[in-house]
């Protein structure tokens, strides 16, 4: 397997059989930043502690996604994707993008980009250019004999805890309902281009005070992640 998209499906992949394969997990990495690097932006940033953050930042700044595919499409036999890491918008740097999300900030990004212009995802700028982006990278896919083994997660942002509590979320975050309609019309331009979509259902959409990275609004319980590995090996044994 092939995972190009958040935690959310990173964590997913724990609840899969143990004799499924992780390749590779491509993070942080906005459609719009893919094949739009920006260069020299790499030397400007400082070491990340961990190589997971730093290969995570500087894939990001090479727009890397599609040559990581190519490289491993013939192992490949599942790639799977979500949207949560289009969550913090892109920066236009000249005439590429990069992802805006904590990683690139802490690694002096913040400072760095000062000045350059940050595009919103909802935005409409962000909706026109996200769409030729995804629509370029499913042509790909299909190029790559990849498409028809892509499923996309679609998970609601939770609200609620599964004790019933509220889930905490911070001043600059997105609230969770107001991100389900933001992101509604980017799922509907990837199930017009044909790509598999797994839904979680509203019902399973709740966040744990028990989850290993602690409760957010895209960390969600075991019961929702058992969903959909199982949706998973049920859309792979379809095909």
């Amino acid at each position: 397997m092939l995972i190009y998209g958040s935690c959310v499906s990173r964590d997913t992949f724990e609840f899969l059989p143990e004799d499924w394969r992780l390749l590779t997990y491509v993070a942080r990495q906005s459609a719009i930043s893919v094949g739009s690097p920006v260069h020299g932006l790499q030397k400007q940033l400082n070491t990340l502690p961990s190589a997971f953050q730093n290969r995570m930042v500087g894939g990001d700044v090479r727009g890397d996604f599609l040559a990581v595919a190519e490289r491993l499409a013939p192992e490949i036999e599942v790639l799977l994707m979500d949207l949560v890491d289009e969550r913090g918008g892109v920066i236009e740097v000249g005439d590429g993008f990069v992802t805006k999300l904590a990683e690139i900030w802490s690694a002096g990004g913040r400072e760095t980009l000062r000045g350059h212009r940050h595009v919103a995802l909802g935005s409409e700028e962000h909706f026109d250019l996200w769409t030729p982006a995804i629509r370029r990278v499913a042509d790909r896919l299909q190029e790559l004999n990849l498409f028809d083994r892509t499923v996309v997660l679609r998970t609601p942002w939770a609200d609620q805890l599964d004790d019933g509590g509220a889930v905490p979320v911070p001043d600059w975050m997105t609230p969770p309902v107001e991100a389900n309609t933001i992101y509604a019309r980017y799922f509907d331009v990837l199930s017009r281009l044909g790509f598999t979509i797994v839904e979680l259902p509203e019902d399973l959409a709740l966040s744990s005070r028990d989850h290993k990275w602690g409760p957010s609004p895209f960390h969600y319980t075991d019961d929702a992640y058992r969903y959909l590995a199982t949706a998973i090996q049920t859309t792979r044994a379809d095909r």
